[in-house]
């Protein structure tokens, strides 16, 4: 194989020209262009040429075939790692929802029984205010039943003295 720069270079030139030439050129253009192939021919032949393309593109298609493999297997790591953070957000959303619930629960059992207390308290500070005034009423009318029997069976002067 060719490793002088110089026919590398010489090679390419000519290839660019075969190129650049070849939609357009006249058959004496590309027979002067064969011709300078040929007389490179001393130091390689268009086979060497031919076979140096083969490897280069052997390897330009190795090396594309790894470039592709590492970007599958990073972008493979960035979806596994994305899919943990998402999974482990769901979690510690559910979690947290869990906890509030529960929370939420526990303070409307506790504000109940604090209200069914309140109602209770009231409810025997009530019934003790109603005997309370339901006594003070038996003992006014005792009194009143009093007044009205003694009036009757002393009179209303007597009871009037009496009461003196």
């Amino acid at each position: 194989m060719a490793k002088d720069p110089l026919l590398r270079d010489a090679v390419k030139s000519i290839k660019a020209k075969i190129e650049s030439a070849a939609a357009s050129a006249t058959p004496e253009e590309l027979a002067y262009l064969g011709t300078a192939i040929d007389r490179i021919g001393g130091r390689a032949t268009v086979l060497e040429v031919e076979e140096i393309g083969d490897v280069k593109i052997n390897e330009i298609t190795a090396h594309a075939e790894a470039v592709e493999a590492e970007t599958i297997a990073a972008i493979t790591a960035t979806k596994d790692a994305a899919i943990s953070i998402v999974a482990s957000t769901k979690q510690a959303a559910e979690s947290a929802i869990k906890a509030t619930q529960t929370a939420a629960e526990a303070s409307v059992a506790g504000t109940k029984e604090a209200a069914v207390a309140v109602m209770q308290q009231t409810e025997t500070s009530a019934v003790a205010a109603v005997n309370s005034s339901a006594q003070a009423a038996i003992q006014q009318a005792a009194a009143a039943v009093n007044s009205v029997t003694q009036q009757l069976v002393f009179g209303r002067r007597s009871f009037f003295y009496a009461q003196l």
